[in-house]
């Protein structure tokens, strides 16, 4: 089974608090180091604030990019060493589904926020309108294409954020709490 995506040795440390000569740090995570095999599911579980979002941002690089603070050691990717690397020199390769996502939506209709990945990705019309209907069936979605995203439920909004990972068609998928405004169905 190979594999797709490993940390070795991934620490994530935040200045917080103190001083500004000597300001406190938080250790969100520690040499942790783990891989992910092509064609598995892995759930992370932990208590609530011991790092699982912080460890899920530094696989796709949000950590410590776009979030703050220091991370250490080895994140690859498909063979790929991306540990200095921004989210977007792997987002082909990556997709992510955050804890919020109705705070990422950058269009306003279920359909455009579909299209609007596969448009960063540069994928014809022709593929995109497959890769789209495929991801709005896959997650029941269908019915609502055209659907103003502000109109649509919360569980609903989750997985529009969903199926747009999936119609982008990255090889791995992270997704931090994915079910969280989900009903038991869905």
């Amino acid at each position: 089974m190979s594999n797709w995506l490993s940390v070795q040795n991934l620490s994530v440390e935040f200045k917080v608090g103190g001083s500004s000569k000597s300001p406190a740090i938080l250790r969100a995570l520690r040499s942790v180091s783990m891989e992910v095999n092509k064609g598995t599911v892995y759930g992370i579980v932990g208590e609530s604030g011991c790092g699982k979002s912080t460890l899920l941002k530094a696989l796709v690089g949000l950590v410590p990019h776009f979030s703050g603070g220091t991370a250490s050691g080895v994140r690859m990717v498909d063979g790929q060493d991306f540990s200095r690397a921004m989210p977007h020199e792997s987002a082909h390769l990556i997709g992510y589904v955050n804890q919020q996502p109705e705070g990422a939506f950058v269009a306003d209709t279920v359909l455009e926020e579909l299209a609007f990945a596969l448009e960063q990705l540069a994928v014809g019309r022709d593929e995109m309108i497959r890769r789209v209907d495929a991801a709005l069936a896959a997650t029941g979605l269908s019915e609502l294409r055209n659907r103003k995203l502000i109109e649509i439920s919360g569980g609903q909004q989750q997985r529009v954020a969903i199926a747009s990972a999936l119609s982008a068609g990255q090889r791995i998928l992270i997704l931090d709490e994915p079910t969280s405004a989900l009903d038991p169905v869905a």
